[in-house]
C-alpha cells in the first residue's frame, strides 16, 4: 500500500513540473508558434513540413579582455543574448533528406521579453527555412530519380522516431560576478607581461557564459536544460630576427567562476607561460627525421585522445550522391580490433566530476531530445564495440543513442570521454620506460610531447637515452597520427586526470601514455614575415 501512495505521489509532482515547464514563458510562446506553423504552413508547389523544432537559448555573457595592465574589451555587465535555430523537415520519417539538408541558422531575438516580437521573429525565420528546405527536398526527389543507388541504401529512414520527453532539467543560477574584483585581476595579470617588452603581443581574456536552453518540438518534445562554462585564456607571443614567431597559450575551462584557480596561481602560470616563450625562441630547430617511442604527457594526453578517438568514433550516414562517406566508415570495422588490446574507451555524458573536479561535457539529454545513456562501451579491450550517433539511422545503428551534442548540425560527442589500459605504471616510471624502449631500438634520442598549443605551439622534448638530458625543439610536427597509431600504444600511467578541452568535452585518461613508432618530422610552414623595420619602442633607451 505504501508503495502505492509512494508511486500516486511522484506522479502527481512529476505532472506539476511538466505543468509549471509548460506554463514557462519561453516554453509557451514556442509553443504557440509552433502549433501556428504546424496548421498553417504550406505552399501549393511544395510540400508541408512534417517536423518543426525550435531550439532557443536565453544566455547571460561577460567577458573582458586585458593588455599590459589596461582593460581593451570591457563589458561593465552581463549581456542578455537570446538566440534560436529552427530546424524543419519536409516529407516524412523515411524520407526527408535531413543528413544532407543544412540546419536553418541562428536568429537573434530581442532583448525584452515580448511575446509578440518573439512570434514574429519566429514566423519569419519559419517561413525561410520552410522555402529553402523543401525546394531542397524537391530537388534531391528530382535528382535521386536519374542515378543508380543501392536499394539497401534507400531502404533505411532518414530520421529515427523517438518517444518524446517532457521534463525540466533545471535552469542555471543567477550568474553572480563581483566585476572590480574580476578587473583588478585582470590588469595585475596581463601588467605581468609589462617586465617582458620583448613580448610583441600577449592579452588575457574572460568569458562566463550562463544559458537556459529550451527545445519545443512538434512531435512533443518539451525541455529546459542548464548550460554553463567559464574560460580563462592567456597568450603571449614574440618574435626574432628572421621573422619566425614564437607563441604559447595557457587555457582553462570550469562550469563556475569560483572554480577557477586563485590570483597567486594564475599568476604562477603565467610566469611559466613567459618562461615557455623565451625557451621555445631559444631552442634548436628539429632538422631530421624521427621514427619510434614517444611518451606524451600532461595536456598533450587529453588533446591526442580527443583527436584520435572522440573524433573518429561516430556514425557516418553514406552521401547518396556521392557514393560514398565522409570520413571513414568504422561502422563495417564493429567486433574488429581497432587498437592495442590494452585499450579501452568509453563515452560517459553522466560523469558529472571526477576527483571533486567538475566536468563541463557533461550533459542530461542531448540537442535531440535523446537521454544518452549513463555509459557507452566504445572500445574494449582493443575491439571496437559501438560508435556514437543521433537520429540518422545507419545499417547498424537504426535508433538514437542520445550522442548528438549541436542543433545546428550532425555533430556527435560522448560530452565526457574515458580512456582506460589494463597496462599501467607508475607516473614517474614513464620516462625511464620510454628511454629503454629507445635504447632496446638503438635510438640516441626518444622524444616526450606534452602540449601542443591551440596557437601553434608545439612543446616536443628531445631525450637523450644516455643522459635523460632534456631539450626542447621547435619546427617539427608528428606526422600520420591516427586512431590506428594506437596498435601502437605501449603502456599508461596508472593515474587518470580530467581534462576540460570545451564547453562540450572533457576528456578522462592516464597522466601519461607511451606510443611507439610516431614519426616527427620537420615542420614546412609559412613564410615568415620580414622583420619589423623600426625598433621596439619599449626596447628602445632614446625614447
Amino acid at each position: 500500500m505504501r508503495t502505492f501512495f509512494t508511486a500516486i505521489v511522484l506522479f502527481l509532482t512529476e505532472a506539476s513540473f511538466s505543468q509549471a515547464l509548460k506554463d514557462n514563458f519561453y516554453i509557451h510562446t514556442l509553443q504557440q508558434e509552433l502549433n501556428r506553423n504546424v496548421q498553417r504552413l504550406q505552399l501549393p508547389d511544395l510540400q508541408k513540413p512534417f517536423f518543426i523544432g525550435y531550439t532557443l537559448h536565453d544566455r547571460k555573457e561577460f567577458s573582458m579582455r586585458a593588455e599590459r595592465g589596461q582593460m581593451t574589451n570591457f563589458v561593465k555587465t552581463p549581456v542578455n543574448r537570446k538566440i534560436v535555430q529552427v530546424n524543419l523537415l519536409v516529407g516524412d520519417y523515411h524520407r526527408n533528406f535531413n543528413y544532407q539538408i543544412p540546419a536553418g541558422n541562428y536568429v537573434t531575438l530581442p532583448a525584452e521579453d515580448n511575446a509578440d516580437e518573439l512570434k514574429r521573429v519566429l514566423w519569419m525565420e519559419t517561413d525561410k527555412v520552410y522555402k529553402s528546405v523543401a525546394q531542397i527536398y524537391n530537388g534531391m526527389l528530382t535528382n535521386l530519380k536519374s542515378i543508380n543507388v543501392d536499394e539497401k541504401d534507400l531502404e533505411l529512414d532518414d530520421l529515427a522516431k523517438i518517444t518524446p520527453i517532457v521534463k525540466d532539467f533545471g535552469a542555471v543560477p543567477a550568474l553572480e560576478i563581483d566585476i572590480p574584483k574580476l578587473e583588478n585581476m585582470m590588469r595585475y595579470l596581463s601588467s605581468l607581461f609589462n617586465n617582458y617588452p620583448e613580448l610583441t603581443s600577449s592579452s588575457c581574456q574572460l568569458m562566463i557564459q550562463n544559458s537556459d536552453v529550451y527545445m519545443v518540438t512538434s512531435e512533443g518534445t518539451i525541455i529546459r536544460k542548464p548550460k554553463q562554462f567559464v574560460s580563462f585564456d592567456v597568450f603571449a607571443g614574440t618574435t626574432d630576427r628572421k621573422g619566425a614567431t614564437y607563441s604559447d597559450s595557457y587555457s582553462i575551462i570550469t562550469k563556475e567562476v569560483h572554480e577557477l584557480p586563485n590570483q597567486a596561481e594564475l599568476e604562477k602560470e603565467i610566469q611559466k607561460l613567459i618562461r615557455n616563450v623565451f625557451a621555445l625562441k631559444a631552442s634548436k630547430k628539429f632538422d631530421d627525421y624521427y621514427l619510434g617511442p614517444v611518451l606524451f604527457q600532461d595536456e598533450a594526453v587529453a588533446q591526442i585522445v580527443n583527436e584520435l578517438i572522440n573524433n573518429e568514433l561516430y556514425v557516418r550516414r553514406k552521401d547518396l550522391w556521392r557514393g560514398g562517406m565522409q570520413g571513414k566508415d568504422y561502422e563495417s570495422k564493429i567486433g574488429q580490433k581497432l587498437v592495442a588490446a590494452p585499450i579501452s574507451v568509453i563515452a560517459i555524458p553522466s560523469l558529472k566530476k571526477f576527483n571533486e573536479k567538475k566536468a563541463t561535457g557533461a550533459y542530461d539529454i542531448d540537442y535531440e531530445g535523446v537521454r544518452p545513456p549513463d555509459s557507452l562501451i566504445l572500445i574494449k579491450e582493443g575491439i571496437l564495440k559501438s560508435l556514437m550517433n543521433g537520429r540518422t539511422p545507419t545499417p547498424k545503428f537504426l535508433s538514437s543513442q542520445g550522442f548528438n551534442e549541436s542543433p545546428a548540425g550532425l555533430f556527435y560527442g560522448p560530452g565526457v570521454l574515458k580512456l582506460t589500459s589494463n597496462a599501467t605504471i607508475a607516473t614517474d616510471s614513464l620516462k625511464h620506460r620510454l628511454l629503454k624502449l629507445a635504447k632496446e631500438e638503438g635510438l640516441a634520442n626518444a622524444f616526450i610531447l606534452r602540449k601542443r598549443s591551440r596557437f601553434g605551439g608545439t612543446w616536443l622534448y628531445k631525450v637523450r637515452v644516455d643522459t635523460g638530458e632534456e631539450e626542447l625543439v621547435n619546427s617539427c610536427e608528428l606526422a600520420n597520427l591516427n586512431i590506428r597509431s594506437l596498435r601502437r600504444f605501449i603502456v599508461a600511467s596508472n593515474q587518470l586526470h580530467l581534462t576540460n578541452l570545451s564547453d562540450e568535452r572533457s576528456i578522462l585518461a592516464p597522466k601519461g601514455i607511451i606510443i611507439n613508432e610516431v614519426e616527427i618530422e620537420k615542420k614546412d610552414g609559412w613564410a615568415n614575415l620580414k622583420p619589423i623595420v623600426v625598433s621596439n619602442p619599449l626596447l628602445d633607451k632614446k625614447t
